[in-house]
C-alpha cells in the first residue's frame, strides 16, 4: 500500500487506468482506427522531437570525431613542416659551408706563396657604410696588428685591433687606411687612400700620381707591397674616374673596390708573407 501514498504513483495508476477504459471503449464501439490515428497524432510531435535528438546527437558525435581526426592530422602536419624547416636550415647551413670553403680554396689557389687563416665576419662599426668589421680570430690564432684582409676579389683591409678572439679590421675604404699601389696597364706607382667623402660608394683614391701620369677609367688598380702592409699583387679596384689637384697638381683617381664590403661573411687573413722593399718593387715593374 505505501505505493498508492506517493501522489506520483496515484496519479500514473488513474491515468492508466482511464487509458485501458478509453482503449477498451473505444474497441467496443468498433473505432480502433480512429483510436490508432489518435495515437498516431498524438505522438507525431514527440516522435519527431525524438528523432532530431537522436540526429543531433549523431551530428555531436560526428563532429567531435572529426575534430579528433584534424587534430591528429593537424600534429602530423606541423611535425613534417618542422622537420623540413630542419632539413632546409641544414641545407642553407651545408651550403654556407661550402661557400667558405670555396672562397678559401679559391684564395689558397690564387696566392698559393701566402700563409692564411679563414675568419667569419661576426659584426660591423657604419652607420650608412661597413669600413670597420669584426672577425672572429684573434691573438689565439696567431693574428696580429697589421695583418692584411683579403677574399678571392681582392683587399679588404688591414687588422687594426685584436683580443683573444676577435680581431677589428679597418678596410681599404676607411678615411685613415693607406697602401701603396700601382696602376696594372701602365705601372704608375701611387698611394691608394681612403676617403671620407667616398664611404658611402665604396670609393678610394689612388692619389700622388704624377701629373702626367697614365691613367684612365676602367684601368684595376693593385697593391704594390711596399709599405709594409699588404703584399704585392692584390687587385684593390677599378678606376672610376680622373681628376687632377689643383693644388698640387698632381693626379689622382677614384678606384671602386672589388670586394663587396657591405656584405662580407668570410675573408682570409693573410699571416706570413714577403715584403718587397722599394727598389724590388720598381725592379718588378720594369
Amino acid at each position: 500500500m505505501k505505493y498508492f501514498k506517493n501522489k506520483f504513483f496515484i496519479v500514473l495508476f488513474a491515468a492508466a487506468t482511464v487509458l485501458i477504459i478509453f482503449t477498451t471503449v473505444f474497441s467496443a464501439m468498433g473505432l480502433q482506427n480512429q483510436l490508432k490515428n489518435f495515437f498516431n497524432t498524438l505522438v507525431t510531435p514527440v516522435r519527431w522531437c525524438v528523432s532530431e535528438i537522436k540526429e543531433a546527437f549523431e551530428g555531436f558525435g560526428e563532429y567531435f570525431s572529426d575534430m579528433d581526426s584534424l587534430i591528429e592530422e593537424n600534429g602530423k602536419l606541423k611535425e613534417e613542416i618542422q622537420s623540413l624547416e630542419d632539413r632546409l636550415n641544414e641545407a642553407i647551413i651545408a651550403e654556407e659551408e661550402n661557400e667558405r670553403l670555396k672562397e678559401y680554396l679559391e684564395v689558397k689557389r690564387i696566392y698559393n706563396d701566402y700563409k692564411f687563416t679563414d675568419a667569419l665576419v661576426i659584426g660591423h662599426e657604419a652607420e650608412n657604410y661597413m669600413t670597420i668589421i669584426t672577425l672572429n680570430r684573434g691573438t689565439g690564432d696567431g693574428i696580429e696588428i697589421g695583418m692584411p684582409v683579403i677574399t678571392s676579389s681582392g683587399v679588404v683591409g688591414s687588422v687594426c685591433e685584436v683580443g683573444y678572439s676577435w680581431c677589428k679590421v679597418k678596410t681599404v675604404i676607411e678615411a685613415s687606411a693607406s697602401a701603396g699601389a700601382y696602376v696594372s696597364r701602365s705601372g704608375e706607382v701611387g698611394i691608394i687612400q681612403g676617403d671620407i667623402s667616398y664611404k658611402e660608394s665604396g670609393l678610394c683614391r689612388l692619389e700622388y700620381l704624377s701629373e702626367d701620369a697614365d691613367v684612365e677609367v676602367g684601368d684595376l688598380i693593385y697593391t704594390s707591397g711596399t709599405g709594409s702592409v699588404y703584399p704585392r699583387g692584390l687587385p684593390i679596384g677599378e678606376v672610376v674616374s680622373v681628376g687632377v689637384n689643383e693644388y698640387t697638381r698632381t693626379k689622382y683617381a677614384e678606384v671602386r673596390v672589388f670586394s663587396d664590403l657591405s656584405n662580407l661573411k668570410y675573408v682570409m687573413i693573410v699571416t706570413d708573407f714577403e715584403i718587397y722593399s722599394e727598389e724590388e718593387s720598381m725592379t718588378q715593374e720594369n
